[in-house]
């Protein structure tokens, strides 16, 4: 028990490494300055350049893979195959992971939207599940152009993906996996959450689209 312990919490110390800000820092600035005033991919993109955005993205959703995917095989790899006491530590690391980085102990508990290491989670979960969201994400994007929704629309197509690979569409008898699916419409849930000022913004018709640099009278 000790061992799960030790590892639910280096998983959200992982998640909790703001890499954005980290960024920001480098090229001397700090990005809750600036833009969205948010440390997350989208806002790297628009402040610094869609390179370093898409470098995040890539940094966020490796501290979202890797401790989820590990655990997984700590605990004998196969999500089917857990009984109720892994599959309650497995969702334990998933969710430390996200929480580490939407609510960081190195800035106050400010990170985040959760998208790129949730992302990164649900890759390490289930290859379907993660492609289900991705695909969502791009169709939406490519019709929309609007991260924001793109992301939130994401974030429901992963519980219909779960529940579609996790056999629950013509079963839905109670199984250990279905606390995967339980944390994942809590995960949905923290991701729209964080994207309500998105929300507001898109219903009044003021959402920035796609990752356009847009220039920032903050920025020296």
């Amino acid at each position: 028990m000790m061992e799960n312990i030790l590892f639910v919490l280096a998983a959200y110390l992982i998640g909790a490494v703001p890499f954005g800000y980290l960024v920001g820092k480098w090229h001397g600035i700090d990005l809750r300055e600036h833009g969205s005033k948010n440390i997350g991919a989208t806002n790297v993109g628009r402040v610094l350049g869609k390179k370093w955005g898409l470098i995040v993205f890539f940094l966020d959703f490796l501290k979202g893979f890797i401790p989820v995917y590990l655990f997984r095989q700590m605990l004998g790899g196969s999500v089917e195959a857990m009984d109720y006491a892994s599959a309650c530590w497995f969702i334990s690391c998933i969710f430390a992971v996200v929480l580490g980085h939407t609510f960081t102990c190195f800035l106050h508990f400010k990170g985040g939207k959760g998208v790129a290491t949730s992302a990164g989670a649900l890759f390490a979960i289930s290859w379907m599940i993660g492609g289900g969201a991705l695909l969502a994400w791009i169709v939406v994007m490519l019709l929309t152009h609007y991260v924001s929704l793109a992301s939130m629309i994401a974030a429901v197509a992963m519980i219909v993906a779960a529940l579609y690979d996790l056999d629950y569409m013509s079963d839905f008898s109670m199984r250990p996996s279905a606390l995967i699916v339980l944390v994942l419409v809590l995960l949905a849930a923290l991701v729209i959450w964080k994207h309500r000022s998105n929300i507001v913004r898109l219903m009044n018709g003021t959402e920035s689209k796609s990752l356009t640099r847009k220039k920032d009278s903050s920025r020296s």
